[in-house]
């Protein structure tokens, strides 16, 4: 047995993994889950870290939408008042009638909307997955026979 040796013939050098851990396997793997869950909670505690900011960002993104939203609304009511009086202005008519064609034309304009989406409701969504999938079903009634 040399200087630099343990009892045992193991290596005591700094730079020897079983130098300093005498425990042996058990203690490796305890060791091993205990760092890897460490790890975990730190990339767990920065996403938390991290999420709070995502929230805070996207609420405050979500609230200028919302604010662009009521003033594209409030704007388009004042343009519509505005058409409304210049239009009976130049028909010389009263802005009654103008006020009641414009809505007209407003829910024409909604129930056409309303329309179109109903019938893009009813076109089919997935159609290649769900044939695959059926096929996929066919395959297996008859493989389990």
């Amino acid at each position: 047995m040399t200087v630099d040796q343990a009892p045992g013939g193991h290596s005591s050098s700094p730079g020897d993994p079983a130098g300093d851990h005498p425990g042996g396997l058990l203690e490796h793997l305890r060791e091993l889950c205990a760092a890897a869950a460490a790890y975990l909670h730190a990339r767990l505690a920065l996403a938390g870290i991290e999420a709070k900011e995502a929230l805070i960002h996207f609420a405050i993104v979500i609230a200028l939408f919302v604010l662009a939203v009521a003033v594209i609304v409030f704007g388009y009511l004042f343009l519509c008042i505005a058409a409304t009086v210049l239009i009976a202005r130049f028909l010389g008519v009263s802005p009654g009638w103008v006020i009641l064609v414009l809505a007209i034309i407003h829910f024409a304009v909604a129930a056409g909307s309303i329309f179109l989406a109903v019938v893009r409701l009813k076109t089919s969504v997935f159609t290649a997955t769900l044939a695959e999938l059926k096929k996929d079903q066919q395959w297996l009634n008859r493989t389990s026979k």
